[in-house]
């Protein structure tokens, strides 16, 4: 009988160690989404650069635990820029309803209004950090770049032709002119929407 207990314990090791190890496992996943959810929450509540002290104490963890679970805050400000694109892809990814170049500008204003209102904490915030940043500075970069091709892909020769036209297009159609008529203007964002929807249409007049 002892032999038979003492085999029943022996298989009994590798189920127990292997529950324990998805325990903290669990554990391990739980604290990594406290700490981003951390992060996240002292940015929208106008946080713009909080340091990892502050993160901590928010996620109600030690410092420790947050470099254990990010290797640096870019690693973290990554997972939350994912988070944060995950949420407003559905939007940015919609395919366009129509067809017409001028038809398709006009949604994209109001497409970008949108977006622009639900992701400024967080871009405000990178922008106060991007140039400590390599990280950041690469993300802003690619999508600078994303932005651009997608304005050529749908808009006539004529306008992507004119260099001069065109930059100043995608100037009024960017995060920084959103940001001043919102911030430094204080304007609603209908007002603001209206205000970019004038400068663009103030541009193609007559073409």
């Amino acid at each position: 009988m002892v032999h038979m207990l003492s085999a029943a314990a022996k298989l009994n090791q590798p189920a127990e160690a292997e529950c324990a190890a998805d325990g903290r496992r669990l554990r391990s996943e739980r604290s990594r989404q406290c700490i981003v959810a951390a992060l996240i929450n002292l940015i929208r509540q106008g946080e713009m650069l909080p340091s990892a002290e502050r993160v901590a104490q928010e996620a109600n963890v030690g410092l420790r635990t947050v470099f254990r679970q990010f290797e640096d805050m870019d690693r973290l400000y990554q997972e939350v820029i994912e988070q944060i694109e995950a949420e407003v892809a559905p939007l940015v990814d919609r395919p366009y309803a129509s067809t017409d170049w001028r038809a398709m500008l006009s949604e994209m204003i109001e497409r970008r209004a949108r977006v622009f209102e639900l992701v400024m904490p967080f871009k405000l915030q990178s922008n106060a950090r991007q140039f400590q940043s390599p990280f950041l500075q690469e993300v802003h970069r690619c999508a600078v770049v994303s932005d651009m091709e997608l304005m050529n892909e749908f808009l006539p020769p004529s306008v992507v032709d004119d260099r001069t036209r065109f930059c100043a297009l995608f100037a009024a159609l960017s995060f920084d002119v959103w940001i001043h008529l919102r911030r430094d203007q204080l304007k609603s964002p209908e007002e603001a929407t209206r205000a970019m929807r004038y400068t663009v249409d103030a541009l193609l007049a007559g073409v």
